[in-house]
């Protein structure tokens, strides 16, 4: 729909909130369906749909076919801008803009070139328009309509804009997860005692193995209410209970239990023990880092002829979506190489369909055109990445339904869409 100015078009957009960890940020996706139907005269103004965020509220300003006021540099190059619609002072914020590279899947964050309006302090402080580009010299062009079309739009043709807004006042951090953290492991105020047992190494054959224990302590209230099976360690007794755990790694399950009460996991850890923390987090439920603990062994693990199968069984076995995609994008790239040497004959059937995703990802699987809308939707959840699927649920606000197969992810995706 067009406003009262003849040029500038106030479009019906869709507008996302995004999750963010930090409480002082805001994040929404302002997404313009059919962008090469937007106006693309030069100097024709299109609005977004109005979002609000800290009690202010905001557009996403375009300029499909460029602004005549800016000379040669306006020709031809779209203007992506924020807008600030609501009058009154300017607002102390950061904020910033980013496309999505439809070849890399990777949100490209774009440089703030100058303002329009009352703009106080270039880092904090909008009234009026602020635009951006994709560099931050003066001097660089705005992009041009051609790489838009090409690089920037999704299968259907919408254009998202991703933006972030960040308050500029310091706000205090809540406390209540360093002081969860501090009761990590702490003795007086625990209720629960873990013994795990490490076999040790056979010194020759006539020593049998010795087993070494390592003692935890944690809290009942707080393994009961994150998973069911940390709750089966302990919901029957009361007062101090203690459970023996034979089956992980004392070193896994340290991290295991310090990830529960809120601690990160530093990255030689994952590199180190990843796979010993996807075995744990998946026998105790602890979802998130299991997945975090998959990326890790995926970035960490090179995949060889000699290890694609044993990697691949594996994967299956533990419901590793990403891993197995990983392995899959490798045998599809050395696919003549893997015909020859790799045997396939302990691998269960139903991992072809993986193969066959992976291939139709690098191109190498075709389709018709004249699918029905419902296996459109099909075909483009079944070409996505495993990230991607799992982002997707995470921000429908499914988050518990992100570990599963390639089709259990896409059976959820389409019941939610």
């Amino acid at each position: 729909m067009n406003n009262d100015d003849d040029n500038v078009t106030v479009a019906v957009t869709k507008i996302a909130a995004l999750p963010t960890d930090n409480p002082k940020m805001k994040r929404f996706a302002v997404t313009f369906d059919n962008f090469k139907d937007l106006p693309s005269e030069m100097g024709h103004e299109v609005q977004s749909s109005i979002f609000s965020c800290f009690q202010t509220d905001f557009c996403v300003e375009l300029y499909p076919g460029g602004d005549d006021e800016d000379g040669e540099e306006g020709a031809d190059n779209v203007m992506i801008g924020i807008k600030q619609k609501s009058k009154g002072e300017a607002l102390k914020i950061k904020y910033s803009v980013g496309l999505k590279d439809t070849a890399t899947n990777n949100i490209l964050n774009m440089h703030k070139k100058y303002s329009h309006g009352k703009l106080f302090d270039e880092e904090t402080l909008i009234k009026g328009v602020a635009w951006f580009c994709f560099d931050d010299s003066w001097s660089h062009r705005f992009r041009p309509r051609d790489d838009i079309l090409k690089e920037y739009l999704d299968r259907s043709g919408a254009l998202t804009v991703y933006v972030t807004l960040q308050m500029k006042e310091y706000i205090p951090k809540n406390p209540t997860s360093t002081m969860i953290l501090n009761l990590f492991n702490n003795q007086d105020s625990a209720d629960i005692v873990f013994e795990v047992c490490e076999q040790r190494k056979r010194t020759n054959d006539r020593k049998r193995a010795k087993a070494s224990t390592h003692t935890f302590h944690a809290h009942r209230l707080i393994l009961q209410n994150y998973s069911t099976e940390l709750a089966a360690l302990c919901a029957t007794s009361e007062g101090m209970t203690s459970a023996i755990v034979d089956d992980v790694k004392p070193e896994a399950f340290r991290h295991l239990l310090y990830y529960v009460y809120g601690g990160e996991i530093g990255e030689e850890d994952f590199v180190q023990h990843a796979k010993d923390l996807i075995n744990a987090a998946d026998k105790y439920g602890v979802t998130n880092l299991k997945l975090e603990a998959e990326v890790w062994y995926v970035q960490s693990t090179k995949i060889t002829i000699e290890n694609v199968i044993d990697n691949l069984l594996y994967a299956d076995a533990m419901n590793c979506a990403l891993l197995k995609e990983a392995l899959m994008d490798f045998m599809v790239e050395k696919k003549v190489e893997v015909m020859q040497r790799v045997s396939f004959d302990d691998v269960p059937g139903h991992i072809c369909k993986d193969l066959l995703a992976a291939m139709a990802r690098c191109g190498d699987v075709s389709s018709d055109d004249d699918d029905d809308e419902e296996e459109d939707i099909e075909k483009n959840y079944s070409k996505m990445r495993i990230g991607d699927l799992r982002q997707k649920l995470d921000e429908k606000g499914l988050s518990l339904d992100i570990d599963g197969s390639r089709e259990a992810l896409i059976s959820t995706l389409k019941e939610h869409s």
